[in-house]
């Protein structure tokens, strides 16, 4: 048993790594929570058969004789409890409404209880493996919890520019690593944001969840966050069914602005003949660039916004930027702050100031 728990720690390790490479890792969080409890039930009966399960822990917990099962007790609890951290971290909020919100939320806090409550309870041997794979995930998923809720972003490098739409909008994919922020794993992407505007009740969707014209930012308003000059504009692809993509024109419908020699504006997913400006005109900040849409490479209505070195987003030498913002209110888990120069994550709400 030793053995395949072992096996089964190890794999554990390697697909956590992996999954927060390519930006799921509070999906392998959710799912270790699910499998949990399921295998670690399975996992404890033949100790149940064999009689070794110290059931009577409890009575004295902290006898000399019991002192050392604590630590295992204490790590089990711990990694159960920060899975169940990064799901309500990572989850992005708007994609569910109230009531399916709530509902995630019940299934991960019920499973988390009761593996937690099966913690409680030790087993006399056979706990190395599950402990030493516990002390070695801890402080990493810990790391990466705080690294995504409380980002140590500076302004190095960064770029600070406006808000590209015209009304308050979301953050989808932000931040500066793959837990909150899948772009972080491509390097022509590294610091691009997806944005969105929300309904009332703070959804991206009502109704039919294949219709465009459900999404609150399908057609929304979007505006220069940048002045300079218009040196690309693609209008004339079609929006993307839900479910469909077009990976052969990723950015789909975009604007480009210059910005200066290294720094270009990129809005792409634009809605299909929403431009309203033209190459080599120059725009001021906030003027009206076109509609969001769902164009190009994408599973749904959203603007991909970055800050590149490059025109070209295609180009294989294209890098971006950092990006703060100015002249906006950033709403964070209910706080808000205003102010120039703020770095926004996943989840938060940006409302322009101007």
């Amino acid at each position: 048993m030793r053995i395949i728990i072992s096996t089964a720690c190890v794999l554990a390790f390697a697909l956590g790594a992996a999954a927060f490479k390519v930006g799921a890792f509070f999906n392998f969080a959710m799912v270790s929570i699910m499998a949990g409890c399921l295998l670690v039930p399975l996992e404890r009966l033949p100790y149940l058969i064999k009689k070794e399960i110290k059931w009577d822990f409890w009575k004295a917990p902290f006898h000399i004789e019991n002192r050392r099962y604590w630590r295992p007790i204490l790590l089990r609890i711990t990694f159960w409890l920060l899975c169940a951290a990064i799901v309500f971290a990572g989850v992005v909020n708007a994609q569910f409404t109230p009531s399916e919100l709530s509902g995630i939320k019940a299934v991960v806090m019920v499973g988390t209880v009761f593996l937690c409550l099966l913690s409680l309870v030790p087993k006399r041997v056979g706990g190395k493996p599950m402990s030493i794979f516990s002390g070695f995930a801890i402080p990493v998923m810990a790391f990466i919890l705080g690294d995504s809720l409380f980002p140590s972003l500076s302004g190095k490098n960064a770029i600070a520019v406006n808000s590209p739409f015209a009304s308050e909008s979301y953050m989808y994919h932000a931040g500066h690593n793959t837990m909150i922020n899948y772009h972080v794993a491509y390097p022509s992407q590294k610091y691009a944001l997806d944005m969105t505007t929300l309904h009332s009740d703070g959804t991206e969707n009502t109704g039919d969840k294949k219709s465009l014209e459900n999404f609150a930012c399908f057609g929304a308003t979007l505006v220069a966050p940048v002045a300079g000059e218009v040196v690309i504009v693609v209008s004339d692809l079609i929006d993307q069914p839900i479910g469909g993509s077009d990976p052969k024109n990723a950015a789909g419908n975009h604007i480009v602005i210059k910005s200066d020699e290294t720094h270009f504006a990129m809005l792409a997913h634009m809605k299909k003949d929403s431009a309203r400006v033209a190459v080599g005109e120059i725009v001021n900040v906030g003027k009206e660039l076109g509609a969001c849409g769902n164009s190009g490479n994408t599973t749904a209505p959203h603007l991909h916004f970055q800050m590149q070195n490059l025109a070209n987003p295609y180009d294989r030498a294209v890098r971006t930027y950092p990006i703060k913002f100015n002249n906006t209110v950033r709403v964070r888990r209910g706080k808000r702050v205003q102010k120039d120069g703020l770095f926004y994550i996943r989840n938060d709400r940006m409302v322009p100031r101007n």
